[in-house]
């Protein structure tokens, strides 16, 4: 990989990223196990898991439109002060304030990844997209490996709260990089693009281009809403099935940072996407994802768990730079913005259908079984891929 040919912004993109998730998640990772202390109800607790996802559903297409109007910068630079939010509403901790964190992060996931995607993949060349995506999405990966295991030891030292304190502290940095090396500059006014968010004719214009491309972005859409299924059913099922075997949150930790671990080499899937093809590439993850998943259903042992899982996200993971790069492929330039509000729709309804998957099953069966689910979705990918390859 050349790292000579990344745009630069990328670079600093995923300096940012680093700094506004590694606090979160030195502790997203154990708010199941946070939840249930105030929550009983696995099923409420999947409900209140998945409502980010809820909330992007709703906000995915205006907030494209308002990218495409005042700019990646400020939408992305908004994102960011929403982040930290949600940390100081978790420390209030009645199942009020829970609520109301869960929805901002909600509103933060829609404005920090719409505009994220948009400004990473515009400046990237075609023949570095999948490469560019990854080193964008370096930072919040060693966030992701780095935060849990520190967090799985100041948690089990000294609670939830320190941690939370933390979360708020890192994004505050954050958006001070984020000033400091990018900075907000806005195309339009930014008022005014607003309130023409409420427009109809705004919203018919965007499933018009929608409609025209369809044929088109079909394949990417579908593809991006079964991978996210998977990648939101590990955030419930994971922690409590952990849970349930007895793991302290050290050894949690430990589980989720070396999980999180090929994620920060994700770049060599991209690679790969880009020298062998990015259906093949997805083949071949689901391939091998399937039977791990199957086999995570008869699993009894913490360390044999946290093994499967290690395997289990790194492929999940491994299939997000073929399908952004799938969809930079596909999507117009001129219409780019609004499309990926689409793209992140069926990302984020995936999202919202895995913690629930999780949760109904766990309810009405065991969380066990609910890994058996897990692998028929990533089958699917698996049999989808073989008829994009023989269409």
């Amino acid at each position: 990989m050349a790292l000579q040919e990344v745009p630069k912004i990328a670079k600093y993109l995923s300096v940012v990223m680093l700094f506004g998730f590694l606090g979160r998640n030195m502790v997203w990772n154990f708010l199941p196990v946070y939840f249930e202390t105030h929550i009983q109800s696995v099923f409420i607790i999947g409900i209140l898991t998945s409502l980010p996802a809820l909330v992007t559903l709703f906000m995915d297409i205006p907030v494209s439109n308002y990218i495409q109007r005042v700019g990646e910068k400020f939408v992305f630079f908004s994102g960011l002060i929403a982040g930290a939010l949600p940390a100081l509403m978790y420390i209030v901790a009645t199942p009020v304030f829970l609520f109301a964190g869960k929805l901002t992060e909600g509103v933060t996931k829609s404005f920090i990844w719409n505009s994220g995607w948009s400004l990473s993949l515009k400046s990237s060349d075609e023949e570095s997209e999948s490469e560019s995506v990854s080193i964008f999405l370096l930072g919040v990966n060693l966030a992701a490996v780095i935060g849990p295991v520190i967090g799985g030891y100041l948690i089990m030292v000294h609670g939830f709260n320190l941690v939370f304190m933390l979360w708020f502290m890192t994004s505050v940095i954050s958006v001070l990089v984020f000033v400091s090396y990018i900075g907000t500059s806005s195309k339009a006014d930014r008022i005014q693009s607003f309130e023409q968010l409420f427009k109809s004719k705004t919203y018919r214009n965007d499933f018009k281009h929608l409609k025209e491309h369809w044929t088109d972005l079909r394949p990417v859409y579908t593809l991006m809403f079964l991978f996210s299924i998977i990648f939101g059913f590990f955030w419930l099922a994971v922690p409590l099935a952990l849970e349930e075997l007895g793991a302290s949150f050290v050894e949690m930790g430990l589980i989720f940072g070396l999980a999180a671990l090929p994620s920060v080499f994700q770049y060599i899937f991209g690679d790969i996407a880009d020298k062998f093809g990015r259906i093949k590439t997805l083949l071949g993850l689901s391939l091998v994802l399937t039977p791990i998943l199957l086999a995570m259903f008869y699993v009894q042992s913490i360390v044999l768990l946290g093994v499967l899982f290690f395997f289990a996200s790194a492929f999940t993971n491994g299939m997000s730079p073929a399908i952004h790069a799938m969809f930079d492929q596909v999507a117009p330039k001129e219409v780019e913005s609004e499309l990926v509000g689409f793209l992140e729709n069926f990302k984020h309804f995936g999202q919202l259908i895995g913690p629930i998957m999780a949760g109904s099953v766990a309810s009405v069966f065991s969380l066990s079984v609910s890994f058996g689910f897990a692998a028929a979705i990533s089958g699917i990918i698996m049999v989808y891929s073989i008829a994009l390859l023989r269409a």
